[in-house]
């Protein structure tokens, strides 16, 4: 009897549910739309709307959904005028950008010309049935702009020094800016260029550059005009800048424009451009006390040559010791790349002087890439002294190292009278010194080093003439591209055997001799 009433009353209730299910009625309910937050749904401005209680164009917004009957994959936000919702607008008159975030910042549009605007921003949820906030979620933000700032970079500003011309330029100069927006960089539209004169017509240079190069296309006369180059990576564009003044100083003018038409202050930079008059640079790196004599002999020796015009550079800025390096001279162009090496490739021929192998022939190996490129050759006078084995000016100099002094001796030195004797007596004449050298290295050469001349070196504070070690002291490259003379010129004795051998060195250089 009672193991059966479990089953009797199991059997009575699903004949119940059965009976329940025969006279079941009705419809699905269907899927409910989703619903949409914002988490700050209304903006208050003082009664008397005043502009100075603005928000910024540039503004973070964040929202959530909910849905009744499952879950939210999505959002839909417009960005409209305030009134949209209340003018008769059909849903394809507005512009619905679909994202799954859940917050952004956004840079709200003013109207060009305009320093205010109430712009409104609605967004809707979407759930997974595909189904939309019919309502959605709106908030107006009271916006105001604010103009941009741009700032050139100049060479005695910190992280900027290496976008800036120097104050005198031949015929290419580079010039970088920082541009900055209070509403957000976003809000930038482009930039406004122009030389000399702000009265006259601007020109509208891309939004998303940030240095440019100039490069004087017809030099002859007073006035001209300069080839646009965009980017670092020297980009050719068809902007032409006029009203440049050759032989006197310019000044470039910049401004910057947002998407509400408004423009900054204006900010400018002024140089000095030199025509360029000769196939061949002077390079005067010779930062000691005999420079002025120095250059009076060099000047002398390219004259006797018939190179009586040349342009000219001086790079005495800066100064190199206890073996650190000096820093790239401010006469020099910056960057070094492109700008530095766009602008020694206007020469066919450089002239190298200097009294100090850690001046600012160390960064000749990055400057001059474009200049040998183009078939240029460069004759260098820098005398020799110690540097470690694995300084990087063995990567661009005619030979493999400086030779070491022998152990037990502190130096090399080249004493008063010392011969220079040519390795090739039949093309160069014997040198003699006429001030000594207490401190002078032999050049060790390379496999393909060209060798030239040696020296009678010495070695102190005792000499023994059975020591073996490299004598040379003038090399050149194989490819007849560089001649590195290690002696001073002006301890040279002057005359016609000197003059004959600089003739010679020139002319394998193809330098314009006469």
């Amino acid at each position: 009897m009672y193991r059966l009433l479990p089953i009797l009353i199991v059997s009575l209730l699903l004949a119940g549910l059965v009976s329940c299910d025969a006279g079941l009625t009705g419809n699905l309910k269907e899927n409910q739309p989703p619903r949409t937050f914002l988490t700050v749904d209304e903006i208050n401005l003082d009664q008397d709307n005043s502009t100075e209680r603005r928000l910024i164009s540039q503004v973070h917004i964040s929202w959530w959904g909910d849905d009744p009957d499952g879950y939210v994959v999505a959002f839909e936000y417009a960005i409209t005028d305030r009134d949209w919702l209340y003018t008769p607008q059909t849903e394809d008159e507005v512009e619905w950008s679909y994202t799954e975030r859940t917050d952004s910042v956004f840079v709200l549009p003013i109207p060009p010309g305009e320093k205010a605007a109430d712009i409104r921003f609605t967004v809707r949820a979407i759930d997974n049935e595909g189904l939309r906030d019919p309502e959605g979620a709106s908030v107006v933000f009271p916006i105001e702009n604010s103009p941009p700032v741009v700032n050139i970079h100049r060479i005695n500003t910190p992280q900027q020094e290496m976008e800036a011309p120097p104050d005198t330029t031949y015929h290419i100069a580079s010039i970088g800016w920082t541009a900055t927006d209070p509403d957000g960089d976003d809000n930038l539209s482009h930039f406004e260029v122009v030389m000399n004169d702000t009265l006259g017509e601007w020109t509208t240079i891309p939004v998303d550059v940030s240095f440019l190069s100039l490069r004087i296309t017809e030099p002859a006369g007073d006035q001209t005009s300069a080839a646009v180059f965009l980017g670092r990576n020297f980009s050719r564009s068809d902007i032409v800048l006029d009203n440049i003044q050759m032989d006197s100083e310019n000044t470039f003018y910049i401004r910057a424009v947002d998407n509400a038409d408004a423009r900054s202050p204006i900010d400018s930079l002024s140089w000095y451009i030199k025509e360029q008059t000769s196939r061949v640079l002077v390079i005067n790196d010779y930062a000691g006390v005999a420079r002025q004599e120095a250059m009076t002999r060099h000047r002398q020796i390219l004259r006797d040559l018939g190179i009586d015009r040349f342009d000219y550079i001086a790079t005495l800025d800066g100064a190199a010791s206890g073996g650190q390096k000096v820093p790239i001279s401010t006469a020099f162009h910056r960057p070094v790349d492109p700008t530095l090496n766009r602008v020694l490739a206007e020469w066919d021929h450089i002239y190298w002087v200097s009294d100090d192998l850690d001046r600012n022939i160390t960064y000749a190996l990055r400057s001059t890439i474009g200049f040998f490129e183009n078939g240029g050759t460069m004759f260098i006078n820098i005398p020799t002294k110690t540097l470690n084995e694995d300084d990087a000016i063995f990567n661009f100099l005619p030979f493999e190292r400086l030779e070491q002094v022998p152990a037990g001796l502190n130096s090399f030195q080249i004493p008063n009278n010392t011969r220079l004797l040519p390795v090739d007596p039949q093309n160069l004449d014997t040198l003699r010194v006429t001030r000594d050298s207490q401190s002078a290295f032999p050049l060790f050469p390379a496999g393909d080093t060209r060798l030239f001349y040696d020296a009678e070196f010495r070695t102190r504070p005792f000499f023994d003439p059975s020591l073996e070690f490299s004598r040379l002291l003038v090399s050149g490259s194989a490819d007849n591209s560089i001649i590195f003379f290690g002696f001073q010129l002006e301890r040279i004795e002057a005359g016609e055997p000197l003059n004959r051998t600089m003739r010679y060195f020139l002319e394998e250089l193809n330098f314009p001799v006469d």
